[in-house]
């Protein structure tokens, strides 16, 4: 989860709780209305803590606004593309195109340990590859070959019409031990 929509969400609960608080705490009676009448006529009669309270709302306000409009755009992630082929309407969702990338990453035995992330934007499909690899290997080809065989597979699921870009992320590479060297070289 990214930090604005985490703040956004925060913000969103306390704001709530606030609210709901004040209408049980006026529901029950628990600040009796002479109380109440008082704190108000001092706001009222103080210019300077008028200003204050005006900013303070203000700034609330604003901080809500902002807040709603990140949280509005966050709960309509585009989970699926869709698209018009011959035999009509397709919808391929972004957990077929994770699975799809990630038996191309499996057919490659000297990548350790893979993780995909699907970005859709309308027509748009960008795969992000993370990667650790296993030591040994001309990184340039494998990473080419990996891209080549991801697009293969993708593009079978999306056809031609829709934009593909494969983006691939090395996090680390690891030396083979020798048991792992064994399972290597039987893969192949």
């Amino acid at each position: 989860m990214k930090v604005g929509n985490a703040v956004a969400q925060l913000f969103a609960i306390f704001s709530f709780l606030t609210l709901g608080s004040l209408l049980i705490i006026v529901s029950v009676h628990l600040l009796a209305f002479e109380d109440a009448i008082l704190k108000v006529q001092e706001i009222y009669q103080d210019p300077w803590r008028s200003a204050q309270v005006g900013i303070v709302g203000l700034v609330f306000i604003i901080l809500g606004l902002a807040f709603s409009k990140i949280l509005v755009k966050a709960g309509r992630p585009n989970e699926a593309v869709i698209f018009q082929s011959e035999a009509g309407p397709m919808v391929v969702s972004s957990r077929t195109l994770e699975n799809a990338a990630l038996k191309a990453v499996k057919h490659l035995t000297l990548i350790k340990k893979a993780k995909v992330k699907v970005d859709i934007t309308g027509r748009d499909v960008e795969i992000k590859l993370r990667l650790i690899l296993w030591a040994g290997a001309q990184v340039p080809s494998l990473l080419s070959e990996l891209q080549q065989e991801v697009q293969t597979r993708v593009k079978r699921l999306l056809g031609a019409e829709n934009q593909l870009k494969v983006t691939c992320d090395v996090r680390g590479i690891e030396e083979a031990g020798a048991a792992s060297l064994d399972v290597m070289t039987t893969n192949k």
